[in-house]
Formats: structure tokens, C-alpha cells, sequence
């Protein structure tokens, strides 16, 4: 084999691999680079789930998703300001079932699990789940990193 075409086959092989990359949060919320300290908005103590005390961000800067306002909540393990974000939580009003569902599998991949309201994805860097609705006219989504195992399982148990 010549050395060009050994060069050729390489590339190919390397374009083969590109891998489309991987979403870690919705908008400006990623949970790779989010703390407490760097929450904009009003934040509170808070009892998490868990038992854990940690802190509840409101107030913040929404989001577009799939054409719909989303009202943004954040949850911090601690109140720690070099906390990292443990639950990015988007309130949809006047959700749009269909639209939010095509937009988060655009964005997400095919879904790991899909109920009749619940609806739950993985990727490399996030968990996520789609309630939808989570109540008449109004759908929610949380965005957990993947530390947050435990918690994603326990929105997973029937």
C-alpha cells in the first residue's frame, strides 16, 4: 500500500469517528460548569429529597424550548458557593406535549424509557427527564448530572 493511500484510509477512519457532541445542560445552565456562586437569580435553603440540605435557585433568566417560555429552577447539593449544580429544572407553561418531546429527542437522542407521561434520556454527561404533562397545560424537564445517579433512579421507580 502507498503511503498516500495509507494516509487516505486514515482520514477516513478518522471522519468515521467525529462523534456529534453531547449536550450537559439546556441554554446557559450546564452542569459541568454551573455553581452556586454563579447562579444568577434569588436562591433559598432548601431540603432536598435526598435529606440533603442544599439550596433552591428561582427568579433566574428562562429559556426557549422548542418555541415555549421555560421557567428556570436550579437545586445546589450545598450552600457551598463552589457547590456544583445537582438539578436544572425547566417549567413549561402552555407546554406543547409533542413539540417539547420532538425537541428534547432532537437534542438528546432516542429516550432510554418512554411512558405514558414520564419520559427519561442518558447521555455521557446528563440524565434527563421529561414529564409531560406534569400537570394540565404545563410540562417539566430536569436536567441532572450524571453524579446525581441515586436521584434520577428515584424519579425512574414506578
Amino acid at each position: 500500500m502507498t503511503r498516500w493511500a495509507a494516509l487516505a484510509m486514515a482520514l477516513v477512519v478518522v471522519a468515521g469517528c467525529e462523534r456529534k457532541k453531547q449536550p450537559a445542560g439546556i441554554g446557559p445552565y450546564h452542569v459541568k460548569r454551573l455553581t452556586l456562586g454563579k447562579a444568577p437569580g434569588r436562591c433559598d435553603p432548601t431540603d432536598l429529597p435526598d435529606g440533603r440540605k442544599g439550596m433552591w435557585c428561582y427568579a433566574l433568566p428562562s429559556v426557549t424550548v422548542a418555541g415555549m417560555k421555560s421557567d428556570v429552577s436550579l437545586y445546589f447539593g450545598s450552600s457551598d458557593p463552589a457547590a456544583p449544580v445537582i438539578e436544572i429544572q425547566l417549567q413549561v407553561g402552555g407546554c406543547n406535549e409533542s413539540a417539547l418531546s420532538t425537541w428534547i429527542r432532537t437534542n438528546f437522542g432516542a429516550p432510554l424509557e418512554d411512558r405514558a407521561k414520564k419520559v427519561f434520556w442518558e447521555n455521557a454527561n446528563v440524565y434527563v427527564v421529561g414529564e409531560l404533562p406534569a400537570e394540565p397545560g404545563r410540562c417539566l424537564v430536569r436536567v441532572l448530572p450524571k453524579s446525581e445517579r441515586a436521584e434520577f433512579e428515584r424519579l425512574r421507580a414506578p
